[in-house]
């Protein structure tokens, strides 16, 4: 049993990545391109082409879809990197300088958290889309009689 749990989550793995890489390309130009916007609609895309292939493999998509959301929301490290980069332009008296920059890493770290939780629950409610197509479409009719 411990042979097939670890295959399963093998295959959960190879589908969030693949569905997690494909959406960083998008996720990360659509940043880059407004500077100031970061566009989760791919990371959905990206989770619900992995649940729609780790249903069909597996029958079950648990678990791809925060793994892919989560891949597929490293763009917004970007969002982190520029946040942090505004130190830079902080000035004054030391306790004034210190001060700030210890509230921008608590903002940095809430706002991160808040990031990658959000990736997290797009890429859930993706995979949930891409598993449920992907049990549609492998239902059967039974053939119409001629009647």
């Amino acid at each position: 049993m411990v042979g097939v749990l670890s295959n399963e989550s093998n295959e959960t793995w190879q589908y969030a990545l693949l569905g997690g890489l494909v959406s960083i390309p998008f996720t990360a130009a659509s940043y880059l391109q407004t500077g100031s916007e970061l566009s989760l609609a791919p990371v959905f895309f990206g989770a619900l082409l992995a649940g729609f292939l780790a249903e069909r493999a597996a029958g079950s998509n648990s678990g791809v879809g925060v793994r892919a959301g989560l891949i597929g929301g490293l763009p917004a490290v970007l969002l982190l990197v520029d946040l942090l980069a505004a130190s830079s332009g902080l000035g004054g008296p030391a306790w004034f300088v210190a001060l700030g920059l210890a509230l921008l890493l608590g903002f940095a770290a809430v706002v991160g958290i808040l990031a990658f939780g959000l990736a997290a629950l797009v890429g859930i409610a993706g995979a949930r889309v891409g598993g449920w197509l992907a049990d549609r479409g492998s239902r059967r009719r039974p053939p119409a009689t001629g009647g």
